[in-house]
């Protein structure tokens, strides 16, 4: 199914101005009423000071399209539900049905030496993204949370399994209208 013109207005709204949807612990933005057109006026200077390369927006995947597109509460679950996958034995508060849908999963793609015990499934994601698209995603994280995972080295030889693990995560946790994700 391919992306609605609405969602492609979404992706290059949410690429042009990140921090608009950003965790509340980024303390660079100032919430008084004049920030929307300071952050106008300012944008070379605030994507700099946040580590974002201007580019103009690449096109998206259907996948990391629903992914960026996804409330706070989806990005939750997808985090939730890449632990659980790469660390089955993960206590965590998925029902039944998730559960035993991320073991099997687990067990088909051999993900359990993707995460290894005490690292943070956010890793997996910063891998699995483009530099550019992850420059701009992680805002969405505490930045305390992002800092230290920026200071391990980057996973760079599992991009299939990582590949088919997003997608098949991004699909399970986005509302039903939007499942197909082949593009």
């Amino acid at each position: 199914m391919p992306c609605s013109m609405n969602e492609h207005m979404s992706w290059v709204q949410w690429w042009t101005a990140p921090w608009s949807v950003s965790h509340p612990d980024w303390k660079i933005f100032d919430n008084h009423n004049g920030a929307t057109a300071l952050y106008r006026s300012q944008h070379q200077a605030l994507s700099k000071a946040l580590g974002i390369a201007p580019c103009l927006p690449c096109t998206p995947h259907t996948a990391v399209l629903r992914l960026v597109l996804a409330s706070t509460e989806q990005l939750n679950l997808m985090l939730t539900l890449i632990e659980k996958i790469c660390l089955p034995a993960t206590e965590g508060l998925l029902s039944e049905d998730q559960c035993l849908w991320c073991l099997s999963l687990s067990k088909a793609l051999k993900s359990d030496a993707l995460l290894p015990n005490g690292n943070d499934p956010l890793h997996l994601l910063s891998a699995w993204l483009d530099p550019v698209i992850w420059q701009r995603l992680r805002l969405r994280f505490p930045p305390l949370r992002v800092l230290k995972l920026e200071k391990q080295p980057r996973l760079l030889d599992a991009q299939g399994r990582l590949d088919t693990i997003w997608k098949a995560v991004i699909w399970r946790a986005s509302p039903s209208d939007s499942k197909n994700l082949s593009n």
